[in-house]
């Protein structure tokens, strides 16, 4: 039923019907509850399009990344894009900026200038969490939303975050690592020089797990810069010096440097590597056994739920269910794999 027809079963005017809907203070109580009881009972569900053309008020949406790996923030943007695509019709603008991974000033210089461009809500995935603190705060406080996504700070003052716990991911590599090493062995760590939080918080659930395992041993940590450089060599080395090695752990974004190492070392099948994301790349790997493992963190839908939650907040005040969205860990296997870049490839073709 439209707001007319309820009108005039009621017999009162169809404004009366919109303040009811729109919550409006000038309404006896006695038709608000007859006109609530109306719109139930007809599965009345307001036009969000027209509401927005009529209240005249459109909403501006920036979602602010960083640059590497591109295969999975490409995975974040399509799930930006169909939020964007649901949205459109009722008023909604969402743009998506891409900083340098090696610049993390460029996101709080974004940060700080996205408020004059009009923003009205801000979703972004820290590069160095630490130095947008205070900027976050600061928008918050001119009443700007923020959701993060990705790697949280709980000491911001933000809407909520949506991304994962990075203490059970790394627990769950450290699960599926062990079983695969039949609960033997001695396990190299790759990880980072700079401390960045998510990546940490993997190693800790990593290391946590590990103490379930008696028989499992870290023979060494080895820590390079974000964008994997020497990971190979240093692999290669190390396997071809110490043959005690059947288990490695790939705590960012060094899977393909880590899976070339184990071939040209001819250690395919002798040592189990398990990581992180997916991409072509990295199936073509686990296909020829380099790779035993990657968990993934349904990036898609860390893009998508950031813009609704803050189109939501905007439009009707709704706040998130609870501060925290986890998104799935997902276990990948090369049997499985190609479900999942099929999936991306639709994603790919439906949500550009």
């Amino acid at each position: 039923m439209t707001t007319s027809e309820i009108a005039k079963k009621l017999g009162i005017s169809r404004g009366t019907v919109s303040r009811v809907i729109n919550n409006h203070p000038n309404v006896k109580e006695e038709t608000r509850k007859k006109v609530l009881e109306a719109l139930k009972a007809s599965n009345y569900i307001p036009n969000e399009a027209a509401r927005a053309l009529v209240m005249k008020r459109n909403f501006k949406i920036a979602v602010v990344v960083f640059s590497e790996p591109k295969f999975f923030w490409k995975q974040v943007e399509f799930g930006v894009n169909s939020a964007h695509n649901e949205l459109k019709p009722h008023g909604v603008k969402v743009e998506y900026f891409v900083t340098d991974i090696l610049k993390p000033d460029e996101q709080l210089e974004l940060l700080r200038d996205l408020p004059n461009q009009g923003f009205d809500a801000i979703a972004i995935a820290p590069n160095n969490p630490l130095l947008l603190v205070e900027q976050i705060d600061a928008i918050s406080t001119s009443n700007i939303p923020v959701v993060i996504i990705n790697v949280d700070i709980p000491t911001a003052n933000r809407l909520c975050y949506v991304g994962c716990n990075y203490i059970h991911s790394g627990a769950l590599a450290c699960e599926i690592l062990a079983k695969c090493m039949n609960y033997n062995g001695h396990v190299l760590i790759l990880t980072l020089q700079d401390q960045v939080i998510a990546i940490e918080q993997r190693v800790t659930g990593f290391r946590q797990e590990l103490s379930n395992y008696r028989n499992i041993y870290i023979d060494q940590v080895s820590r390079f810069n974000r964008l994997a450089e020497g990971v190979y060599d240093e692999v290669y080395s190390i396997l071809n010096k110490n043959h005690e090695i059947n288990g490695i752990y790939v705590s960012f974004g060094a899977l393909e440097q880590t899976a070339q190492a184990v071939i040209d070392a001819n250690m395919v099948n002798k040592v189990s590597v398990v990581g992180y994301d997916l991409s072509e790349t990295i199936y073509d790997y686990m296909k020829k056994g380099a790779i035993t493992a990657t968990i993934c963190h349904e990036p898609f839908n860390q893009g998508y739920f950031a813009v609704k939650i803050l189109h939501n907040y905007l439009r009707s005040g709704i706040m998130p269910s609870s501060s925290i969205m986890y998104t799935k860990l997902e276990a990948i296997f090369s049997r499985n794999a190609s479900y999942y870049l099929n999936e991306q490839k639709h994603l790919e073709l439906f949500h550009l």
